[in-house]
């Protein structure tokens, strides 16, 4: 079951216990320690060891009854939000798609991650008619701070002040620009009104140079599951043309959401 095979790349700890991961996979019933250090071929000491992280972050759980160990509740969620992810990106990506080869900028599909402290962008649509030679930091997979983003603003619009605050109790306001949120304070007046308005605006906040506006993506429970945020170069477009693209957006936004099974 051990298949390191010379890489030195490798981290052994990390590959033994996705080698118990995929073990544990085959038991729907759950398998004991001595019997899943055979089926991987390490000590029990090793194995107990990795078993106990593991059960710390929730990847596999104990069962009380005989001590067995199974699959837990993260391996649920993880494969969730690639299913959910991968549906959105496919539903989205020709409705996304058609409006950037329109105005000519560069739209993102993102989600929050589970902290709910950064956004992850899952998709990056660019024109395909653009000649401009500006490219963005943004990259599908990368992290971006939720509280400096559209995206991530909207986001957090579905909470009260209340759990924002308690969400981002333990973060640095870290300023990557002059126009960067500086504290809890001002991202609520922020957040207020993107309640207000149902988008969100980035005014130069996050990357020097870039604007950006965000709409929501409802889900079938009346989450905001995900954005469509759409940015430009300050000095190709302003907010005021931004704001242009808002009807539209909604359009758009609306029959993504109604395809995910969100109900008016």
């Amino acid at each position: 079951m051990n298949n390191t095979s010379g890489n030195t790349n490798l981290v052994q700890s990390v590959e033994r216990a996705l080698d118990i991961l995929n073990a544990l996979s085959e038991f729907p019933n759950g398998c004991g320690i001595g019997e899943l250090s055979k089926y991987v071929g390490l000590s029990k000491s090793t194995v107990h060891r990795l078993l106990s992280t593991l059960k710390h972050k929730e990847y596999v759980i104990q069962i009380k009854d005989n001590d067995k160990y199974m699959l837990g509740t993260q391996i649920l969620y993880l494969s969730s939000c690639i299913r959910g992810n991968m549906d959105i990106i496919h539903i989205s990506k020709p409705y996304i798609s058609k409006f950037v080869n329109e105005i000519g900028e560069v739209a993102h599909l993102c989600i929050p991650d589970e902290s709910f402290k950064n956004i992850i962008y899952i998709d990056k649509i660019s024109p395909s008619n653009s000649n401009r030679s500006i490219s963005m930091s943004s990259k599908i997979g990368k992290k971006a701070p939720i509280y400096c983003t559209a995206s991530g603003k909207l986001l957090l619009s579905q909470f009260s002040d209340e759990k924002i605050k308690n969400i981002l109790k333990d973060i640095d306001f870290v300023k990557y620009t002059d126009n960067t949120i500086k504290n809890i304070n001002d991202l609520l007046d922020d957040i207020h009104a993107v309640k207000t308005n149902s988008y969100a605006l980035d005014k130069v906040e996050y990357e020097d140079g870039i604007i950006c506006i965000a709409v929501p993506i409802f889900n079938s429970k009346r989450e905001i599951a995900a954005t469509i945020s759409v940015s430009c170069v300050i000095i190709f477009k302003t907010i005021d043309n931004l704001l242009e693209y808002r009807e539209d957006l909604f359009l758009i936004s609306k029959q993504i959401s109604k395809l995910l099974g969100f109900i008016s």
